[in-house]
């Protein structure tokens, strides 16, 4: 009898402990996200060292890990992650991604540059990063290796144009020093996770469209811009949803 105590109450606190793990969320990462279809790690190689050879292991780069870094999760970051990881699963099928070997056109974003940058290894100082706002809602991946070179957006219709509609608003509200209401953001905010939430559940090959490109020429443009994502960062924020 009291072995089978022992052990019902081992069982017990493993199912606490294990429930306590997939409950655990930090604020900027809610559990929509965490549980979803296509929130699954790329494995990446890199050198081992600032003069190094190539590393004898890989490591994982999930969409968490970009959320912690770019510094939260939104549409775009989402957008970024999926197509990406799809495009690199053409280039890489053995699904390690040497991101020693990779050049990218992407949009000048905050969400799209950094995920380009961390997934791909990309650098506008290495003249391996290219701004042109002609690729959209998307990118232009090329393996520097071989030339191979994939583009991929949306296809139409997947970005909401209420979404489109508010974000230029919001953007020209605060480019002319007027003050954004925070209806209006927290509007923003919602379309902008509904997006994410289908974006993160949906096959990836109703949401965009990959192309090859034959005979690719990269070509590094730089280009300024404004960094959007601070433009409200005075506001006070609502609490995060799980």
């Amino acid at each position: 009898m009291n072995c089978s105590r022992q052990i019902s109450a081992v069982l017990i606190v493993f199912v606490v402990l294990i429930g306590i793990y997939f409950l655990h969320t930090e604020p900027y990462f809610p559990l929509w996200a965490k549980f979803s279809k296509n929130n699954t790690p790329v494995q990446v190689l890199d050198t081992n060292s600032s003069l190094g050879r190539y590393s004898n292991y890989t490591k994982q780069i999930g969409l968490k890990d970009l959320a912690k870094i770019h510094g939260h999760l939104c549409d775009g970051l989402v957008i970024s992650f999926v197509e990406l990881k799809e495009v690199l699963k053409k280039l890489f099928p053995n699904g390690i991604i040497d991101r020693t070997d990779l050049r990218v056109v992407s949009k000048n974003g905050p969400c799209w540059v950094d995920s380009a940058t961390m997934m791909t290894g990309a650098r506008i100082n290495f003249g391996t990063l290219s701004i042109d706002k002609s690729v959209g809602n998307g990118f232009i991946v090329q393996k520097i290796s071989t030339g191979e070179t994939y583009q991929v957006k949306l296809r139409d219709g997947v970005f909401p144009e209420d979404l489109a509609q508010l974000e230029k608003k919001i953007k020209s509200e605060a480019k002319a020093g007027k003050k954004v209401s925070d209806s209006h953001i927290e509007t923003l905010e919602a379309l902008a996770n509904k997006l994410s939430e289908k974006v993160l559940n949906t096959n990836p090959d109703e949401l965009m469209e990959i192309k090859k490109l034959e005979h690719y020429k990269f070509k590094q443009n730089i280009q300024l811009g404004t960094r959007t994502d601070i433009i409200n960062k005075s506001r006070t924020s609502k609490k995060p949803s799980k």
